[in-house]
Formats: C-alpha cells, structure tokens, sequence
C-alpha cells in the first residue's frame, strides 16, 4: 500500500502544477488581452468616425456647459426630439439655459438613464421627456441598428457608477464587454476599415480643441419640407406611413417611464412629457397609442401633445423632413414652430418653474447675438446692430414696440416687435398673425457716400412667435448697408 503511494504522489504533484501552470497563463494571456483593450481603447485606435456623433459632442459640451453656469431645462429623448425644437430658440424665448440631451434612435429606458446622469450632473428646474421612445422594444432583443445607437448612447455618457448599474438592463449579458469596449466592438475594423484606424492614430496624437461657441445640443438636418409630389403619395389608397397601433408602448418602455415620473418628483424636478408631431397625415392609430401612455403617466402627468390636436395653421408641410418613410423627422423650421409651443405652454401651465434670467449679466454674455435672441431681446449698444424706432404708432392703431437693425446669417435684418395687448378679459388687442398683412419701411440708408430712401418689405414671422409682441421680419440685407433712420411705415 505504502508503494503505491509513493507512485501516486509525484503524479499528484506534477498535475497540480500542470493545473497551476495552465491557470497562470490563462490569467496572464486575459491581462496582456485586458492590457491591449485598455490601451487601444484609451488611445482611440477603434473608435468610429466621431465626426457626426452629435451624441458625444452633446454630453462633452454638457458636462462643461454645467461647469460654468446651471441649466434651467434638460430635454430627452431621440432624434425626433434633436431635429423637432431649436434649444437656442427655447432658451431666448424663455429668457432661460435649455440643454437637449437626445441619442438617435434611444429607448425609454436610455432616455431614463441619461436624465438621470444629466441630474447628477447638475440638477435641471424642469425635464422635458420626448415620447416617442415609448414604444415595442425589449433592450435585451434589440434589433441591430437599434442596439447600435444604444451602444453609442452608452458610450457618450461619463457617469461610471450609473454605466456599471445601467449596463445589465440595457443590454444582454453577451453584450456587455462591446458596450464599454470600442476595441471589442469594432475589432473588425481590422480587416474592413484599416483607414478608420489610421485616422484614429493620427487624431490621438493631436489635442484636440476644446468646442467653441454656444452649444446646446441641436442639430439642424433637414432645411426643406414636404414637395408636392410626396404629399400625393398621400392620396394612395389605404396608404399609411406610420401605424402608432405597430408600435404600441412595450411594458419596459412604461416601466421607465413610471420610473422617469419618480426620478423627478424625488429630485423635485417639474416634468413636462412632449409628444413632437409628424405631419397629420403621416401619422395613423394615434388615439390608442396616447391612451396607453396617459393610463401609465396619469392625469397629474403635464403633457404638450402637438400631434392631437394637431395644428395645421402652425405645422404646415414645410415643418417636415420630405418623406413617406415611416421615421419623419422636423425641419428647422418645425423645429422653431415647436420651440414658441412648448414655450408658451411652458409659461402657462408651470409659471414660475423656470427662472427668467434675461436680466442677468452672465445669461446675456452667453446668449447675446445667438439664434432667436434678437427676436426676443432688445440689442445693446455693440457698434453693429441699431434701434430704429421705439413705442410708435402706425396706422391701424398697430403699435412698434421696437424696430431693430441687426445682424444675421452673415447679413442684415430687419425685425419690427409690434404690441400684442391682451387683458384678462378679453382679447381685444391681440395681434393675429394669420390676419398681418406685410408692412413697407420706407428707410434711408447710406450704402458708401450716397444716401437714399429704400422701401423694405416686412412679413410676418410665421414660424417665430414670442410670448410678448407679434414679430415682422425682413429679408436679408446687404451686410454692407448702413441705415440711418425710418421714414415712413406703410400697411
């Protein structure tokens, strides 16, 4: 017996330390991998092309925006939502800092986490959450493109202790190391994009700049509307572009939104849901899809609805992106319609919930000049723009409450504020805009050594409507021009 023993032992030992052997290069191979991934993904080498990844550049120019002054209102939600309201519009209408925070294609649940980060950040007054994430998804069985955008979401957003938590409820456990790794995720660019690796080389040998100028999260897709011939697609028999009873809210996706509700009444944050409109048209099976949601979110819930009812007066085809496709998004110009919208709803049913900085140094430095300002604020004295006329009445009873001279798109521009009076009674006073006629300003301007009287034409500015006076605006001017006085105003 003891014989035998003594044979076993050595075999015993040897195969131990073969055991040993194998799990110290196992542990050794994973750490050079580990080590490898780690430094290919701190140095960018597999990262995608960045340059449209309007995403990051939102989060990156968030986290320092809030460095430097707060944010009144964070909006969240997808691309319909980036594309559907101009921030810079919202802000000057609001006399306020409003920040978009949307990842193309995102779900209810990426939306939750990102204003959940956002709140962490820095603490908004008020939420806007757009709606139309709430709709048939499960994060765990998403579909490639949309899995994709999730992954791009994910990897934009800082917060390391919210990715660990959020990471196994946004993706399936097989998924996890692609969605913090971009080496994992895109080591295929070693054989179908050597060129993307160079450039990410090269790039991570360069600082890069920090972003310059005021940004606050738009982005500006499409400038034209609807042509002729696709609203006849229209007309097709039984055609419908999107069927909202295809995508009825899954329940992850009223899941996060009861969670979403929670987050803010914990973080005493107002919440405002906002639906964007497609074209009336485009849209079918609207009535079921908002009752679900409303039977989720409850009557105590603030809704802007703006595709029902619909206003077609507002939300003309020029406000769409030219498409049957099911996805359509809004134009710049549905983009402002929608920002004086929610504005005005803003101020009516949550006065007082976001501070009106207009009267504050530090709001004016930041937003002086930019997209919307002079169209809500009077210019100061900064050599370029120039008050023409104050508190003057024209025929008609029409009162200017300011005509300004100001700089635009690389011109000059005309804008009238005329009075819009309204009293708790009634609405005599009110301006409609639909009932404007254009306005001729009879002006002498001064176009190198020779004066002479010009008539400008003035048109109502359909698609900017602020809460204090109707705007008249120009066409653009010869930025060359300079304009000394107002000779007559003429209906």
């Amino acid at each position: 017996m003891s014989k035998r023993k003594n044979i076993s032992q050595p075999k015993t030992v040897q195969q131990v330390k073969k055991h040993r052997e194998l799990v110290f290069r196992f542990f050794l191979f994973s750490a050079i991998v580990a080590g490898v991934v780690y430094y290919t993904d701190a140095k960018g080498y597999f990262n995608p092309d960045y340059t449209n990844d309007h995403t990051r550049r939102k989060w990156n120019a968030y986290y320092e925006f809030t460095k430097h002054q707060p944010v009144d209102v964070v909006l969240v939600g997808n691309s319909h939502l980036y594309t559907g309201v101009s921030p810079e519009h919202l802000s000057n209408a609001l006399g306020a800092s409003c920040f978009i925070l949307a990842s193309p294609g995102t779900t209810m649940t990426d939306t939750y986490y990102a204003l959940k980060e956002a709140i962490t950040v820095r603490k908004p007054r008020m939420a806007i959450v757009e709606t139309f994430t709430l709709n048939d998804y499960d994060s765990h069985e998403l579909k490639p493109g949309t899995l994709s955008e999730q992954f791009k979401s994910f990897s934009a957003r800082k917060n390391f202790v919210q990715k660990v938590l959020s990471t196994p409820v946004l993706f399936a456990s097989d998924h996890y190391a692609a969605a913090w790794s971009n080496t994992i995720r895109n080591h295929s660019f070693i054989f179908t994009d050597t060129a993307q690796i160079r450039r990410n080389i090269a790039l991570s040998k360069v600082k890069q700049p920090n972003q310059q100028g005021l940004y606050l999260g738009r982005y500006i897709r499409f400038t034209s509307g609807i042509e002729d011939s696709t609203l006849l697609k229209y007309d097709r028999p039984g055609f419908k572009a999107y069927e909202y009873s295809k995508h009825m809210p899954s329940p992850e996706a009223l899941k996060f939104l009861e969670k979403t509700i929670r987050l803010c009444e914990e973080n005493d944050i107002e919440l405002v849901l906002l639906t964007l409109p497609m074209y009336h048209r485009h849209v079918h099976d609207y009535e079921q899809y908002k009752q679900v949601i409303q039977k989720t979110a409850g009557v105590q819930v603030s809704w802007l609805d703006l595709q029902l009812p619909y206003d077609t007066a507002a939300f003309t085809p020029e406000s769409f992106e030219n498409t049957v496709a099911e996805n359509q998004h809004m134009t710049y110009q549905g983009s402002l319609v929608a920002a004086y919208k929610l504005a005005a709803y803003i101020n009516e049913k949550h006065p007082g919930a976001v501070p009106d900085r207009s009267g504050e140094m530090a709001w004016k430095q930041l937003f002086y000049g930019s997209d919307g300002y002079f169209e809500n604020h009077s210019p100061e004295k900064d050599g370029v723009s120039k008050v023409l006329m104050t508190d003057a009445e024209v025929s008609g009873g029409i009162k200017v409450k300011e005509l300004i001279l100001v700089p635009q798109q690389g011109a000059k521009r005309l804008l009238m504020k005329l009075e819009n009076r309204k009293t708790s009674n009634t609405d005599a006073g009110v301006i409609s805009i639909s009932a404007l006629k254009p306005m001729t300003v009879d002006v002498e301007m001064l176009a190198g050594n020779e004066r002479t009287v010009v008539p400008v034409q003035l048109l109502p500015a359909v698609s900017v409507n602020p809460s204090n006076h109707v705007l008249m605006v120009s066409d653009y001017l010869d930025p060359r021009i300079e304009v000394e006085k107002v000779v007559n105003i003429r209906l």
